[in-house]
């Protein structure tokens, strides 16, 4: 049997095997019935991120008693599956697509089932996995076709066996259940069924809050990560000068792929979303304290003191850890160098708040990630002289990722201890030693230089110097306020609104004798009996509607919105010189020339960036275009940038969107299937506006 090409559209991209991004990720609808295989549901699947270097796949998850994910080297070898040196006796899968048929070979014996054919709809849950992540909306054609290979994976027909025994047993259950509603009363009203309903649906949220307790693993139980002890590991020997835009593509999210690769290698990207991310710490090991290259340095940190007008608490902070409790010793004004050079001598530790602003190289590596996070990435430098330390034990309100550019830091991290402790919303207050003690740090030892450590939401960290060399790393974030909670906090109230305005029994008065029907004291309340059917189930019933609302309507809405708040707070992007050339910024022009930028069938565009900005309807005659390119480097240092955009345009916005990163002449825009019933005057129109706000690249 044949092999296939892994569909990995990061690496369909690089590899220039895809003639657009929009074109490695779209596939179109099928109503034929698909065959979902069962190892589907267990395929893993990589983000590739462009650098040459061995991958650490991390396999499995944490357990209840602790135990380490076990650690496996992988070559990076793109759309190659690693075989392994060794001989298992388990169970795998032969399977020829043309066959109606799959084979089942367990330790020697062959046993062999007829394929399950899936309708689109359907999920299919296979061995205790969650398919409806995996699978729905999944379509597998000829080109895309599953290989199963022994090595990968591997599934034990008892599984299938015991998979085929739940089945039964469910068609059983619904035998039962459908020969018991036929002897049901057909009396029951409506209003009795839909509270039915209401009532099933209210146990299921009530099982689904119990179990954010299930599988938590609390405290020292949570062993962190540690990979690249190994003398082997090989990394680029080439520095990265973040002078010259290392990771630069012409498609923004494989930049950005290729940028958090950089950081987080040898660990692979998707390894990292799949185990680490907001739930594990990761601490990579290299050896090669240049390995960040001329991110930032000492020196830089005294240039950008010399030079800019940095202010004590909104962009300096001057702090000492001594004897238990943390110091805020900030002045007033502008910290000057020498001053800060005094703070320093006195073992105190330098915050630079947002190096961003004023470092282009912490600019790019801040601005290209943004792309990948989908929300604002801000960074923090910290320098810290020897045998000292600047902070207490504290938890912070984003993710951190640690770069030790200069010297060594000994770090100590706890991991939360219950489920109300994970993944805070907002930043802890300092803790003392006193409120550690007892409690077991799940990573406790040095970063050197060019390490990195990887610290989630919540995760209760503290760091000291070495006694004979200083620290400066720097630390990129993200996350902040980017949550569920966060979504819900601007859907709901919008939602409530709407219905409202369409649903009159939302709109009349709260029941009389609403006091003396119930309360959290156990009190004897005259009308406690109309407690249920007066107020109980009427809020119950719009919650309902509420649900649905934001469930049918507001969803996709929900997510413009939080795209336009992106736009309002991200870094803007850092542009090559010829990005600018091509842009209506400019490159070394000469005002007084007459070759003006010329818009004709031959022109070539584009949009600069897949994330730069986002069109949004305010009604159904009324569209404006949001986006981040005269954004400052401050944080909200600058009103949000809206523009009208003519409705006529909307279609050469879709065609030039489904495009990227591909350059189209305007031939090629008039002429799409997006624009056909547009008049080429419109077409211009959408096509200039979009030159003249800096989203557009052009090419005569």
């Amino acid at each position: 049997m044949g092999k296939k090409k892994n569909a990995d559209r990061w690496a369909s991209i690089e590899n220039g095997e895809a003639k657009s991004a929009a074109a490695s990720q779209y596939k179109a609808p099928s109503n034929e019935p698909k065959f979902v295989h069962p190892a589907k549901l267990a395929k893993p699947r990589k983000l590739f991120d462009g650098e040459e270097v061995q991958r650490v796949l991390v396999h499995g998850a944490l357990n209840g008693k602790g135990n380490k994910r076990k650690l496996e080297e992988a070559p990076a070898k793109k759309n190659k599956r690693v075989k392994s040196s060794e001989t298992h006796r388990s169970s795998y899968i032969v399977e020829d697509p043309d066959d109606e048929e799959v084979t089942i070979v367990a330790n020697g014996s062959e046993t062999t089932f007829k394929k399950v054919v899936v309708e689109e709809e359907e999920v299919v849950d296979f061995n205790g996995l969650e398919s409806d992540e995996e699978v729905v909306d999944e379509e597998i054609d000829d080109e895309d076709e599953l290989e199963i290979d022994e090595d990968d994976f591997r599934i034990n027909p008892e599984d299938i066996a015991e998979y085929i025994d739940d089945e039964e047993e469910v068609d059983d259950e619904e035998e039962v259940e459908d020969e018991e509603e036929e002897v049901e009363d057909e009396g029951e009203d409506e209003e009795e069924d839909e509270q039915e309903v209401e009532d099933e649906e209210s146990d299921v949220s009530e099982m689904d809050a119990e179990s954010d307790d299930e599988g938590f693993i609390a405290g020292k139980d949570r062993e962190a990560i540690v990979i690249g002890k190994d003398k082997s590991m090989v990394y680029p020997a080439k520095h990265v000068d973040f002078d010259a835009f290392p990771f630069t593509d012409h498609d923004s999210v494989v930049t950005a792929s290729r940028a958090f690769g950089f950081l987080i290698s040898p660990c692979d990207v998707q390894t990292f979303f799949d185990n680490f991310y907001q739930s594990n710490v990761l601490v990579v090991h290299r050896k090669q304290p240049a390995y960040f290259g001329n991110l930032f340095s000492t020196p830089r940190l005294s240039e950008l003191l010399e030079n800019n007008h940095l202010e004590y608490g909104t962009n300096i902070n001057i702090a000492q850890y001594k004897n238990g409790a943390r110091t805020t010793l900030n002045g007033k004004g502008r910290a000057y160098p020498q001053i800060v050079k005094q703070h320093l001598n006195s073992l105190c530790s330098v915050q630079l708040v947002n190096p961003q602003t004023f470092d282009d190289r912490i600019w790019y590596l801040c601005e290209v990630l943004q792309e990948l996070f989908g929300c604002f990435v801000g960074a923090n430098t910290y320098l810290t002289p020897a045998g000292s330390s600047g902070f207490a034990p504290h938890w912070d309100e984003i993710d951190a990722f640690l770069l030790q550019v200069e010297g060594r830091k000994y770090w100590r991290v706890w991991a939360p201890e219950s489920p109300e402790d994970e993944l805070p919303l907002e930043s802890s207050d300092n803790f003392t030693e006193e409120d550690m003690k007892g409690r077991e740090p799940v990573f406790e030892g040095w970063i050197e230089q060019g390490d990195l450590i990887y610290i989630p939401r919540g995760y209760i960290h503290q760091a000291r110097t070495d006694v004979k060399t200083h620290s400066l790393h720097v630390t990129v974030s993200t996350g902040r306020k980017w949550s569920f909670a966060n979504l819900m906090d601007q859907v709901i109230p919008e939602a409530i609104g709407a219905l409202t305005e369409n649903r009159l029994k939302l709109r009349k008065g709260l029941p009389i004798g609403l006091f003396d029907m119930g309360g959290v004291i156990d009190l004897d309340y005259s009308q406690e009996d109309h407690f249920v059917d007066q107020f109980k189930m009427v809020v119950d019933r719009h919650m309902s509607m509420l649900r649905n609302l934001v469930a049918d309507q507001l969803l996709d809405s929900s997510v413009d919105s939080l795209a336009k708040e992106f736009m309002k707070q991200a870094l803007p992007p850092r542009l090559t010189d010829a990005e600018k050339k091509h842009s209506v910024i400019g490159s070394s022009v000469s005002l007084l020339a007459n070759n003006l930028v010329d818009f004709n069938a031959k022109t070539r565009v584009r949009l600069i960036r897949k994330h730069t900005q986002r069109l949004l309807m305010e009604s159904e005659d009324s569209a404006f275009l949001v986006h981040r390119m005269n954004n400052s480097r401050l944080f909200e240092g600058r009103e949000e940038q809206i523009v009208d955009y003519p409705i006529s345009g909307i279609d050469v916005f879709r065609a030039l969107s489904n495009a990227y990163p591909e350059w189209r002449t305007l031939e090629d825009v008039f002429s799409a299937r997006e624009t056909r019933k547009c008049s080429r005057k419109d077409m211009l129109d959408g096509i200039q506006r979009l030159f003249q706000i800096g989203v557009l690249l052009v090419r005569n």
